[in-house]
């Protein structure tokens, strides 16, 4: 038995190497990378003569969305000079740990120079910020000039760049809506200071969120938020609440909708009798049943009558 296991062992050791074929090297340091770091170089400083000399006479280039045609160097030398010319403090740099790799294809007789870059910097004309990472493939021939180029990168924040330039509308403004109604009778609410009449017109599962208090993307409970609200009316006593201007509806295209408002809120401190007026600005976000899901809002305690 022990003879049948030994020989099913090797038996599969040499299918497994039969599986192996080499068809190449990975070289950590080659010229071509050289080539390809100037290249990049030139592309940032918008150089077009030397990204000329760089490449071949037929190179051509390709993102992921290119599916029929690929890119020429007219356009590419278009695209830097932009580049060049308009992004603020313009970078591609490799990052982390990451280096490029030269694959020699034996088979094809090709060599194949992967970058694994980050690329950033701002328009100066949006204030878009370009911040992605670029993923890319040059393929260079044995004069070391520059067949061809593959780009992975962020082609929705791209869209998001070219889209910048122009005007786009992006749902409703309403200032008379039932959802404003919603709101104003919420706030009409905490002048009763009756915790649990308040909170009826919340959900179980709303977000709060203070701005001025709360870590960045730190959500409190409907329980956190009236146990702290408890602690502010141990100290304080709320007078009045009056609008300041007018509450606004904002029901973007797709699933959201929001109200911003802005409130005056007259305190009066309980031990002192010290009152004072704060000014408070909410964010109220609704699902498509017009319950609040969650509650933004932004005052200065130090306004707090002392």
């Amino acid at each position: 038995m022990k003879t049948k296991f030994t020989l099913a062992a090797l038996v599969l050791c040499t299918l497994l190497s039969a599986q192996k074929k080499k068809n190449g090297t990975i070289y950590i340091e080659h010229p071509a990378m050289e080539v390809v770091e100037q290249f990049n170089s030139a592309f940032v400083s918008g150089d077009v003569e030397k990204i000329k000399s760089l490449v071949s006479d037929d190179f051509s280039w390709r993102n992921s969305t290119m599916r029929d045609k690929p890119g020429t160097l007219k356009q590419l030398l278009g695209r830097s000079n932009y580049l060049s010319n308009n992004v603020e403090n313009f970078e591609i740099k490799h990052y982390g740990g990451s280096y490029p790799d030269a694959f020699e294809y034996e088979k094809d007789n090709v060599l194949d120079v992967k970058t694994y870059t980050w690329m950033t910097g701002y328009d100066k004309n949006t204030g878009v910020a370009l911040n992605m990472p670029r993923y890319a493939n040059f393929r260079v021939n044995e004069n070391g000039k520059i067949l061809s180029m593959n780009i992975m990168d962020d082609q929705v924040l791209w869209n998001k760049a070219y889209d910048a330039y122009g005007t786009k509308k992006n749902g409703v403004i309403f200032k008379d809506h039932p959802l404003v109604s919603k709101v104003r009778l919420l706030m009409r609410s905490y002048l009763t200071k009756d915790i649990e009449e308040i909170k009826n017109n919340y959900t179980e599962s709303t977000m709060f969120y203070d701005v001025m208090n709360s870590d960045l993307n730190e959500f409190k409970t409907l329980e956190d938020e009236f146990a702290d609200f408890s602690k502010y009316m141990e100290l304080f006593e709320l007078l009045e609440i009056n609008e300041s201007g007018y509450p606004d509806v904002l029901d973007y295209e797709g699933d959201n909708t929001v109200v911003i408002s802005w409130w005056n809120m007259k305190f009066k401190n309980k031990t002192s009798g010290n009152i004072a007026v704060i000014k408070q600005h909410i964010h109220h976000a609704f699902n498509e049943e017009g319950e609040i899901v969650r509650e933004d809002y932004y005052f200065n305690p130090a306004q707090l009558p002392k």
